[in-house]
């Protein structure tokens, strides 16, 4: 995406995902936000499938439960970060993952936000590990003032240690 060529389209946010895959880099990517089916399960009862359409997709006897049919879209575990928020209205969402060390063990991955309007702090901003497959968890917490009208804003949070570079895109949009 280049950013700086006119007309911008910033709705493009919602095309280019988390970046271009790098093979080399995804052969060691150093972190894995991890979803299974349970939580994709949760994510398809909060966007209100139910019975058959839900059965249709898992395959099984899957239903949803009350707690489920409340889940957010937005609280399903994957790097990608995104919030329909009011126009023009303060606002303040928290986002929470968990991610799992592939890279090496002993390391510690320290977050950046770049390219933000928004503010943006990520709790905590330093993940350390003493060991492979650890799962560590963060949240994140986007405030501001919501975008105009059919407008969004876009950050992105870029967990590093040195040799890795996790990249979560964070959007925030209005209807």
């Amino acid at each position: 995406m280049n950013a700086s060529t006119s007309p911008f389209n910033e709705l493009a946010e919602f095309s280019y995902g988390a970046g271009h895959v790098d093979p080399l880099a995804a052969i060691h990517p150093g972190l894995v936000y991890e979803a299974n089916k349970s939580d994709h399960i949760a994510f398809l009862c909060g966007l209100n499938y139910t019975g058959k359409k839900l059965r249709l997709i898992s395959g099984d006897s899957s239903s949803c439960t009350k707690e489920q049919t409340k889940s957010l879209p937005r609280n399903l575990n994957y790097p990608s970060m995104t919030a329909q928020v009011s126009a023009a209205k303060p606002f303040k969402v928290n986002f929470r993952r968990t991610v799992t060390n592939v890279g090496r063990p002993n390391a510690t991955y320290k977050a950046k936000v770049v390219g933000s309007k928004l503010k943006v702090k990520v709790i905590p901003d330093v993940l350390s590990f003493s060991s492979l497959y650890e799962k560590k968890s963060f949240t994140v917490t986007v405030s501001g003032a919501g975008p105009k009208a059919k407008k969004l804003v876009s950050a992105q949070l870029i967990w590093s240690d040195g040799v890795h570079f996790v990249r979560s895109p964070i959007v925030v949009y209005t209807n």
